[in-house]
């Protein structure tokens, strides 16, 4: 009897991954600059967020691993496993990366036909939110591919005849790799509302790493399709720490927990053999995953030739956040900064602001409008970030852009406590527009509107601004210069001008090993004088 075949789905992504070509510049070019992205929010991080270093590195501390992946702003060098979290933790943490929408937040029911999907795509890491769908795979690719070009022999030393032969751990590998898991998690994300059965997005970082490890590790496809089975059969996270109400900071480390589990798991597979022995039918199968965990329904993919259709636009589609707002609030504080400057060129103060009407998409409304929420003593940053009539007072009060600061106390810097803030948020209204929420989704606009008008005293009404594609967002033709300069100002945190334009000269250089490019971003001590072990 011959063996049964697994499911479609795993069947399309390791045909994608082993078999299909990138040879857009325009892709690769874009994945620079997601690479660039991610790494700066990943040195922010290291910078401003002890929060976040008390996650990184060793299990045992004290542990240095021989060929080990060097953590950036840090003196940590660490196993490929714990590299990929304490990576997905600093690219994370302060929402501040790239990340895209879709079905995962379309509407209340959860479901749209699929003429009217569209690719709409965010930032995270303080700028952007998991809600929206993190891009968070870069951890486990770049972790892997380090630890590989540093332990595996250069091409020219590879018997002729071997099997496995894995890829080349270089520079342009890794980018090719970013492509693709990007274009996988798209292709889910967009179609299918995992959140509908409380079911994390990290599900697809998870699915989407695991996929290209196994290829970066040089696996034959039989491999791959045991080892995205067992992705399937984990336990999946419950989105719980992104509701309203138990927002937490389990939020912030959630990628990177999907990106070691990656990691592991590609790594078992490169070594157990028989013991990782997959299940074909883990999707359609009884007690499979679409009848225990997602109601019944197979996946959703457009109806193209070759299944699902992958190809290499994703990562031309990213939207990036320039400042750390919830992505679907991205728009509201651009347009609340422009009040702001009416109000100054007026000489008025927000004292005179009687109410803040804010337009915006069903998905901003469902996911991030928390009245009575958001800021004072007792909410912490994790709540603040989700608040959409937070973001939009501070950008009032504060007349500039946000910065990870603001969602800290006063005595932080910050102006989560603040009672100015407060009696302005107090009087912010959000309201779900019909027509941004089509154009959210439809496939030829794709963008993430909202509109605020500012209501004072006196019967003064400052009409609306409305802003549609935002700066990050891939329409908005200041969106990649802006991510670069966003780059230059994080590194500066940590790194002196030389060593950020020689980052920015060996990212264009493919045959680089990805180690050396590693390399780049090791600090022994912080710029504030911490030690090592602090670090």
């Amino acid at each position: 009897m011959p063996p049964q075949p697994y499911d479609q789905p795993i069947r399309d992504i390791t045909n994608y991954i082993h078999h299909h070509p990138i040879t857009d510049p325009d892709a690769y070019a874009a994945a620079r600059i997601a690479l660039l992205d991610a790494l700066g929010c990943a040195i922010e991080t290291a910078s401003k967020s002890p929060a976040a270093r008390q996650l990184l590195g060793p299990i045992v501390p004290g542990t240095i691993v021989p060929n080990g992946f060097k953590v950036p702003g840090t003196a940590y060098q660490v196993d490929p496993v714990k590299g990929a979290f304490d990576l997905g933790v600093l690219v994370r943490y302060l929402d501040h990366n790239d990340a895209l929408g879709g079905m995962e937040w379309g509407h209340p029911s959860g479901r749209f036909p699929l003429p009217i999907l569209t690719y709409i795509y965010h930032l995270s890491h303080d700028e952007n939110d998991n809600d929206d769908g993190g891009i968070d795979n870069i951890p486990a690719l770049l972790s892997i591919t380090s630890y590989l070009s540093l332990t595996q022999p250069p091409p020219s030393q590879v018997p002729p005849n071997s099997t496995p032969s894995p890829p080349n751990p270089t520079l342009h590998t890794l980018l090719s790799t970013l492509i693709k898991t990007y274009e996988i998690q798209s292709h889910y994300q967009l179609h299918n509302a995992f959140n509908t059965y409380n079911i994390d997005h990290t599900i697809l970082t998870k699915l989407a790493s695991t996929a290209l490890v196994s290829y970066l590790l040089g696996h034959p496809p039989a491999t791959t399709h045991a080892l995205l089975s067992h992705v399937w059969m984990d336990g999946h996270p419950s989105r719980l720490y992104r509701s309203r109400g138990t927002t937490v900071p389990r939020k912030g480390w959630a990628a990177g927990d999907a990106c070691s589990r990656a990691v592991w798991l590609g790594l078992l597979g490169d070594r157990a053999g028989v013991a990782m022995e997959g299940v074909p039918g883990v999707l359609s199968g009884p007690g499979g995953f679409w009848e225990g965990r997602f109601g019944g329904d197979g996946f959703r993919f457009p109806d193209c030739e070759g299944g699902i259709g992958m190809g290499c636009e994703t990562v031309k589609r990213v939207m990036y956040k320039v400042m750390p707002v919830e992505g679907h609030g991205i728009a509201a504080v651009e347009a609340a900064l422009v009040q702001a400057g009416r109000m100054r060129g007026m000489g008025v103060g927000v004292e005179e602001v009687e109410g803040v009407e804010v337009r915006t998409t069903w998905a901003a409304g469902h996911i991030i409008s928390r009245p009575g929420r958001g800021g004072g003593k007792g909410e912490g940053r994790a709540e603040r970030d989700h608040c959409l009539e937070f973001v939009v007072a501070v950008a009032l009060v504060k007349g500039g852009p946000l910065v990870v600061e603001d969602y800290g106390d006063r005595e932080e810097g910050g102006w989560g406590d603040d009672p100015v803030v407060e009696e302005v948020r107090g009087r912010v209204v959000v309201r779900v527009d019909e027509g941004l929420t089509r154009d959210y989704l439809d496939p030829g606009k794709r963008s993430i509107g909202a509109g605020v008008v500012v209501r004072l005293q006196g019967g003064r009404v400052l009409e609306e601004v409305l802003v549609e594609y935002p700066v990050g967002h891939a329409r908005n033709l200041k969106t990649r210069e802006e991510v670069r300069k966003k780059f230059v100002r994080n590194m500066r945190l940590m790194f002196r001008d030389e060593e950020i334009e020689e980052v920015l000269r060996l990212v264009e250089v493919d045959d680089l090993k990805v180690c050396e490019f590693v390399d780049l971003f090791a600090r022994e001590h912080s710029d504030s004088g911490e030690d090592k072990a602090k670090l």
